[in-house]
C-alpha cells in the first residue's frame, strides 16, 4: 500500500527568531508539529531576511520575506504597504513550496491579500485573526469567511465574528497563545526577590506590562493610581500609600503618550517605577524615571534606555520583573490577546483586566478581577467600540486587594497560576492545530498543484452601452478574469463607481469604469503569470530567497 504524503503546511508570520508575540507563537506551535513528523513545515518569515545567522536553529523550511540593507529592491518594499507582511514574495513562495494548506495568526491587514491571491484555489486556508472589537470592518468579514478555517483568540472574538458573518463564519476553535509555565513562575519569596532588586523588600507593587502606544490607557492608569494612593490617605491607609508604587515595563520615547508629562500632571515622579535596560551589559533593572536613557549602574556610562522592539529583553528578565508585581493590571481600550496578563498570572500574581474584547475572557480564565467598563466610544479610524475603564472601578479593587489578608492575596495567585495551566500552555496551542490539520480534507484544486492551467481570456472589450454599475462589474469581471474576483473586490469597484473616486490612504483620486477595466485587467495579467510558472510554461529563475531556502533544505 503506497505511503501516504506528508501534509505541506506553510506559516505565514513574523520570523520564529523574533522575541515578538507573533514570533513567539510561531516557534512554540512549529517546534510542536515538527516534533510529530507527521507534516513538511516551512516557514514564510517576516522581517527575516537571507543570511540572517538566527535562522540557523530553525529545522523546517525557510522563507526570507525581507531584502537586505543596501538591497536594490529595497524602494519596491517599501512602496507597498502590505509588502512588509509577505505580498510582493507570496506567489514565489507557495509556487517553490507549493502547501497544501496555508495559515496565518495576524492582524486582517497582514494576512488579507492571501485571500485573493491567483493561487487561492490551490491551498486551504486557516487563519486567526486578531479581533479586538466589534463591529469589525464588512470587508475584513467577508475576508474571514473566505477561509477554509477559522480559529480566535478567544471565545468573545468567535462570538463576534459569528454574530456579524449572520453565521458564516462558524470558528473551528480557540487557539490562545500560550506561555512557558516552567520560565513564567512564582519566586520563593517575593520580599527577598524585591530586595534582590535594589527596592525596598515590603513595598506593594502594581505592576502593568504595556508598549507606549495609543490604545493603552497610561493617563487613565496614572490617574486611577493617584485617586488610589489619596483614597489610602483619606481612609487612614497612610502606610499602605507610603509603600504602594506602580511599576511600568514600557517603551519611551515611542508612538504614544509622553510619560514625563503624566508623571508630573498627577505628580507621581515619586510613586512610579520603570524598567531601564544596559545596552552594554544587557542586564534591567528598576528606577524611577531619569529619562529615555541614564547612567547604567553596570557599566558607569550614559547605556541605560528603555526596552523596546530594537533592545529587548530575555523571557527570564521579564519573569523577574513580573515577579515583583503583587497585582498585575491590564488597561487598555480592546485586546486582541493580551499575552503580558497570562505571563504574569503564571508568574503567580492577581491580575485585573478591562471587561471589554479579549480581556473579558482572559481574565475570568485567570481567575482574576475584571474592572468596569464606564463607557463604550466608537472610534474613528477602525469604526469599532472601545471601552473606558472606570477608574472609581480600579481604585476600589486596588483597596480591597491590598486591604485583605496576605493569605488571600497569596490565594488570588495560586488561583491566578491554576488558570494559566488549565487555559495557556503552549502544548495545550498546538494540539489544536494539529487535530485540526490532521482533520482536512483538501477540497477542490487544493493540493493539485501539478493541474492543467487555468488561464483567463483577459476580455477587455466591455460593451459600453451598459448603464448600471454593478451589471458593467459583473460583466467585465466575467470577461476580463473569468469571475476568479472576491465578493468584496467587486463591492469596491461598485461602489467607487459610484462616488466617481476612490481613497487610496493619501487621499481621493477619480475612479472611472476604464479604471476598473485597468484594474482586472492587471489581475489577469497576474493570474496568468502566476498560472504559466505553475504548470512550467514559462520560467522566471529562482531569486535569492528561493536559493537560500533550498541551500538550508539540503545542509
Amino acid at each position: 500500500m503506497p505511503t501516504k504524503n506528508k501534509l505541506k503546511i506553510l506559516l505565514c508570520n513574523e520570523a520564529s527568531f523574533l522575541f515578538s508575540g507573533y514570533g513567539k507563537y510561531g516557534k512554540e506551535v512549529m517546534s510542536r508539529l515538527y516534533a510529530t513528523d507527521k507534516y513538511e513545515l516551512a516557514e514564510f518569515a517576516t522581517y527575516g531576511r537571507v543570511n540572517d545567522p538566527r535562522d540557523r536553529g530553525i529545522p523546517w523550511g525557510y522563507y526570507a520575506n525581507a531584502p537586505n540593507e543596501g538591497d536594490p529592491r529595497m524602494d519596491e518594499y517599501n512602496k507597498g504597504g502590505c509588502n512588509q507582511f509577505g505580498e510582493w514574495r507570496f506567489e514565489r513562495v507557495i509556487l517553490d513550496f507549493k502547501p497544501d494548506v496555508v495559515f496565518d495568526i495576524r492582524d486582517f491587514w497582514m494576512l488579507g491579500y492571501q485571500s485573493y491571491s491567483p493561487l487561492r484555489d490551490y491551498y486551504h486556508w486557516a487563519i486567526m485573526p486578531t479581533v479586538d472589537s466589534a463591529p469589525q470592518k464588512p470587508d475584513w468579514v467577508d475576508v474571514f469567511s473566505s477561509a477554509d478555517g477559522v480559529f480566535t483568540y478567544t471565545d468573545w472574538s468567535g462570538k463576534v465574528l459569528k454574530k456579524e458573518s449572520g453565521g458564516v463564519i462558524s470558528p473551528v476553535g480557540v487557539a490562545s497563545p500560550g506561555v512557558d509555565i516552567d520560565t513564567f513562575k512564582p519566586v520563593p519569596n517575593k520580599s527577598a526577590h524585591k530586595e534582590e532588586a535594589g527596592l525596598m523588600p515590603d513595598i506593594k507593587i502594581i505592576g502593568t506590562v504595556m508598549r507606549n502606544q495609543k490604545r493603552k490607557l497610561f493617563p487613565d492608569l496614572f490617574k486611577a493610581f493617584r485617586q488610589f494612593l489619596d483614597e489610602c490617605e483619606r481612609s487612614g491607609k497612610t502606610e499602605l500609600a507610603q509603600k504602594t508604587f506602580l511599576y511600568l515595563h514600557t517603551s519611551y520615547p515611542d508612538v504614544g503618550w509622553d510619560i514625563p508629562i503624566l508623571l508630573k500632571e498627577f505628580g507621581l515622579g515619586n510613586k512610579v517605577i520603570f524598567t531601564y535596560l544596559c545596552k552594554g551589559t544587557g542586564q534591567c533593572f528598576p528606577s524611577f524615571f531619569q529619562g529615555a536613557s541614564m547612567v547604567s549602574p553596570f557599566t558607569k556610562q550614559h547605556t541605560a534606555v528603555f526596552p523596546s522592539v530594537v533592545h529587548g529583553i530575555s523571557e527570564n528578565q521579564l519573569r523577574n520583573i513580573m515577579c515583583l508585581f503583587d497585582v498585575y493590571v491590564q488597561y487598555s481600550i480592546c485586546e486582541g490577546f493580551g499575552m503580558p496578563q497570562v505571563e504574569a498570572a503564571s508568574c503567580g500574581v492577581p491580575v485585573m483586566s478591562v471587561d471589554y474584547s479579549a480581556m473579558e475572557d482572559v481574565v475570568r480564565n485567570l481567575n482574576g478581577q475584571p474592572i468596569k467598563v464606564k463607557r463604550l466610544f466608537r472610534e474613528l479610524e477602525t469604526g469599532a467600540y472601545r471601552a473606558m475603564p472606570d477608574n472609581d472601578d480600579l481604585c476600589k479593587s486596588l483597596l480591597s486587594f491590598f486591604s485583605s489578608p496576605e493569605p488571600i492575596r497569596q490565594r488570588k495567585g495560586f488561583r491566578a497560576r491554576e488558570g494559566v495551566v488549565k487555559n495557556y500552555t503552549w502544548d495545550h496551542t498546538a494540539k489544536k492545530w494539529e487535530d485540526y490539520f490532521d482533520s482536512i480534507e483538501l477540497q477542490g484544486l487544493q493540493g493539485q498543484w501539478d493541474s492543467p492551467p487555468r488561464l483567463v481570456p483577459k476580455n477587455t472589450n466591455i460593451p459600453e452601452d451598459i448603464v448600471n454599475h454593478k451589471d458593467f462589474i459583473e460583466i467585465a469581471s466575467n470577461q476580463i478574469l473569468d469571475n476568479r474576483i472576491k465578493a468584496y473586490q467587486k463591492a469596491e469597484m461598485i461602489r467607487d463607481l459610484n462616488y466617481g473616486a476612490r481613497f487610496t490612504g493619501k487621499g481621493w483620486s477619480p475612479f472611472k469604469r476604464e479604471n476598473a477595466i485597468k484594474i482586472m485587467d492587471v489581475m489577469a495579467k497576474n493570474i496568468n503569470e502566476c498560472e504559466k510558472v505553475r504548470c512550467g510554461m514559462v520560467n522566471y529563475g529562482a531569486p535569492d530567497f528561493i536559493q537560500y531556502a533550498h541551500a538550508r533544505k539540503s545542509m
